[in-house]
C-alpha cells in the first residue's frame, strides 16, 4: 500500500508519493529481527544503515510476537532469534518454526549474548542455521550485519512461500 496526494499550488497541480508503505522488490532481504531488547533492535536498524544497506526489518520483542509475524504477514527470507526473551524464549520458537511445516524452511540465525557450549549445541541440534554471538562494539556489529546480508542476500537460495 502507498499513498499518493494531489495538490493544487501557485505553479499549478502536482503529485507527491508517499511510498513508506509501498512494498520493496523482492530483490531486497526481508528480516525478521525477534529480540526483547529496544536497545539491540535500535542497533541492529542503525547497523543496516551505517553498512549502507537496504532491506525490510520487520521487528518482535518477544518469541509469540515473532510468531504471530510470522503467521500473519508474507514470509521473511531470514529470521534473526535472539535466546533469552520473555513470554516465549528463542529455544521455543525456534521449536515452533521449525515442527510447523509453513514454517520450517525459513533459515532462523540465532543472534545472543550467550556464547555457552550448551546453548550454541542446542540451538544447532533444534535447526538453528547459525549461531552468532552480539558483538559488543558497534563498528563489528556493522560488519556481522554487512556479512549476515551480503550472504544471505546474495548466495542463498531461499524457500518458495507455501499458500496459505
Amino acid at each position: 500500500m502507498f499513498n499518493i496526494y494531489l495538490f493544487y499550488s501557485k505553479d499549478g497541480f502536482g503529485l507527491n508519493l508517499d511510498l513508506k508503505y509501498l512494498p520493496l522488490p523482492k530483490d531486497f532481504l526481508h528480516i525478521l529481527l525477534v529480540d526483547d531488547d529496544a536497545m539491540d533492535r535500535e542497533l541492529f536498524r542503525e547497523a543496516l544503515n551505517s553498512a549502507g544497506l537496504q532491506c525490510r526489518l520487520s521487528e518482535a520483542s518477544n518469541g509469540e510476537e515473532g510468531l504471530q509475524v510470522l503467521r500473519g504477514q508474507s514470509l521473511p527470507d531470514l529470521v534473526i532469534l535472539d535466546l533469552n526473551m520473555p513470554v516465549k524464549d528463542g529455544r521455543q520458537t525456534l521449536a515452533e518454526i521449525k515442527s510447523d511445516p509453513a514454517l520450517r524452511s525459513l533459515p532462523v540465525c540465532i543472534m545472543s549474548t550467550s556464547s555457552a557450549h550448551f546453548d550454541v549445541s542446542k540451538a544447532y541440534e533444534s535447526g538453528a542455521n547459525l549461531f552468532l554471538v552480539k558483538p559488543l562494539d558497534f563498528r563489528q556489529l556493522v560488519e556481522m550485519v554487512r556479512t549476515l546480508v551480503t550472504l544471505f542476500g546474495k548466495f542463498v537460495s531461499f524457500h518458495s512461500e507455501p499458500a496459505r
